[in-house]
């Protein structure tokens, strides 16, 4: 079985910073703030404007994000996935208030999967775990015969 691995961790976040401030030469505020899913609970309190602008925002960054890893175009149309958050804390937190939602969409605008539906995505595994020198979340992308 295939896999591949990806990484969202505070490197790639620098990267994403740099093209994003080099864009939006105006900006003043960092679009991506932690290499983790915004948690549902933060994001289904906001007013509908602001929650859409967030959701851009994770879009924006994981086209950005598969094109950088030339990950693009792929289309993978029968997978599962294994994401593990990282985080930098030993706060508790609820593992399904991390799904990874946005993140998913972008893969599919991206072109990297055919769609994020029941037919092509088959599963999705979460899980999390502490790493304090760390912090990340981790995609395994498996593909299915």
């Amino acid at each position: 079985m295939k896999e591949i691995k990806l990484v969202l961790d505070n490197d790639v976040l620098e990267r994403y910073n740099e093209y994003y401030f080099k864009n939006h030469p105006r900006a003043r505020k960092k679009p991506i703030e932690k290499p983790r899913h915004p948690s549902i609970n933060v994001w289904c309190i906001l007013p509908r404007i602001q929650m859409n602008d967030l959701k851009q925002k994770w879009k924006d960054f994981g086209v950005w994000w598969i094109k950088d890893l030339g990950l693009d175009g792929m289309m993978l149309d029968n997978f599962e996935v294994i994401q593990t958050v990282y985080f930098d804390s030993k706060r508790r937190s609820d593992i399904d208030n991390f799904t990874g939602k946005f993140i998913h969409d972008s893969w599919s605008e991206a072109r990297f999967i055919v769609d994020d539906d029941y037919r092509h995505f088959k599963s999705l595994t979460m899980k999390c775990d502490y790493d304090k020198e760390y912090p990340r979340t981790e995609f395994i992308v498996r593909i299915l015969d």
